[in-house]
């Protein structure tokens, strides 16, 4: 039993010595910008979540690390909202290049794009 006690108190010792890893991802300030966003909507919560968003993808770019899984498609699906339709695509498009299972979704949503721009009366 004595020695079982000594492995278990060497192993919890190392283990506390271990540094950190390093998170995966880093999300930034993205939920609580996203969650104000939700409970007041508004102009100024909304363009406090996109620089949340651009911010995140800046940082990551930056850092040489990877954009977290649905930022550009977040983002783009508000430049859709707004008519910007060119950089929703691109963003899109980013998505799709980053998470390549995420493909589907992606031409789902880019389809759409083509619908609201095809509907658009011609000036």
């Amino acid at each position: 039993m004595k020695p079982l006690l000594t492995t278990l108190a060497v192993v919890t010792l190392l283990t506390g010595c271990v540094p950190k890893s390093e998170l995966l991802y880093d999300w930034g300030a993205v939920s609580e910008t996203q969650l104000k966003w939700i409970r007041e909507p508004g102009s100024p919560n909304l363009t406090a979540h996109e620089n949340a968003l651009q911010a995140v993808i800046d940082q990551a770019k930056q850092h040489n690390k990877r954009v977290p899984p649905g930022v550009h498609c977040e983002l783009g699906y508000l430049r859709f909202k707004q008519g910007r339709m060119g950089e929703a695509e691109q963003l899109y498009n980013a998505e799709i290049a980053l998470y390549p299972e995420s493909r589907i979704f992606m031409e789902r949503l880019k389809s759409k794009i083509q619908e609201t721009t095809a509907s658009r009366p011609s000036t």
